[in-house]
This record gives C-alpha cells, structure tokens and sequence, in this order.
C-alpha cells in the first residue's frame, strides 16, 4: 500500500493530470467522513476543511517522506486545519440575540426605519413606481412627458406652458388630458 502511495505521489510531482484526478477521487470521501467525525461543523464548512486540506496535501507533497500511508499523512493535515478552524471560531465574539434583553431589543426598535421604508413597504412602494413608470411608457409622448415635469420634476403650469411654447391655459389643458388618458390606461392596467 505505501508503495502504491509514493508511487501516486510521484506521479502527481510530474504532473500528471490523471494522478491528481485519482488522488481527489480517493481521498475526498474518506477526508470528508474522517472531518464530519471529528468536528461538529455544517456541511459546507466540512466541505471547506476538506478542501483546504486537500489543497495543502498538493502543495506539499514534496515533504510527503512514505512513512505512513498517504491518507494518514492527509489525515494529519486535516486535523492541523481543524485546529486552525477551531481557533478561528473561539475568537469570533459570541452574538447574542436580541431578544434576550428588553433594553436591547426597545433600543433596535428605535433604530427602524420609517414605516414606508419597511421592507413590506417598500417593496409596495416600488412596485407602485413600476406599474405607475409601465403606464407612463403607453401614453402618447406629450401626455408622458408632461406629467412627469408636473409630478415628477414638479414644474408649475406656467412653467410647463413656457417649454411647450403654450399658453398657460393651453397647458392647463394638455395636462388634464393627459391625467384623463393616464387615468384610462391605469385603470384599464391593473388587476381587479
């Protein structure tokens, strides 16, 4: 069996792609029983150390002397990157939930953000802009684009006259049409 290790071993030293194809093939399902029996660690973080070790195994595969059994010798680095996790963990403070104290959780509650920027809310509020940015896009381009410099840019009559070459009352009147014609097609677009 150790021969069998050097030479595997070896082979991958050359390069050999199909060598490190075995190696992985191998050696992954077993390091992976051999780390979830030894850590109480989630399945992706398993998989980390696995890898990890794997990866440090093919790094230094030069100082890999054949003593022992080449998994014994992945084995060892496995446990050096437990450890190393182990030592990582114990210095991430402790989080503790918010709802373990009052004080705590009534200075969070504070902390909220406004009843319209709740997430819920939100959400409403831009799928409002949405359906509100879909209608305006179906109007005729001088219904859209005057109600956007009313509500949106919040441009006076006058104002909106003096661009459009209009008189006020003119543009008084552009703009009730193009409410009139929002108010149509907004109707006519949302679900009942």
């Amino acid at each position: 069996m150790e021969e069998d290790d050097r030479k595997l071993v070896a082979r991958m030293l050359a390069g050999e792609k199909l060598a490190f194809d075995a190696f992985f093939s191998a050696y992954a399902p077993r390091l992976t029983a051999f780390v979830a029996r030894r850590a109480n660690l989630n399945a992706a973080a398993i998989e980390d150390v696995v890898q990890t070790s794997l990866v440090n195994a093919v790094r230094h595969l030069g100082s890999f002397r054949g003593e022992a059994a080449l998994f014994t010798w992945v084995c060892e680095i496995s446990r050096n990157e437990l450890a190393r996790v182990r030592r990582s963990a114990a210095r991430q403070p402790v989080h503790q939930s918010l709802d373990a104290s009052p004080a705590v959780r009534n200075e969070v509650l504070e902390l909220r953000a406004p009843a319209d920027r709740e997430p819920p809310n939100a959400l409403e509020v831009e799928a409002h802009r949405g359906a509100v940015a879909s209608t305006l896009e179906i109007l005729p381009h001088r219904y859209a684009r005057v109600l956007e410099w009313k509500y949106g840019d919040g441009f006076s009559v006058q104002e909106i006259g003096r661009m459009l070459g209009l008189t006020t009352i003119a543009a008084q009147s552009l703009l009730a049409r193009a409410r009139k014609e929002f108010r149509r097609r907004w109707l006519k677009e949302q679900p009942q």
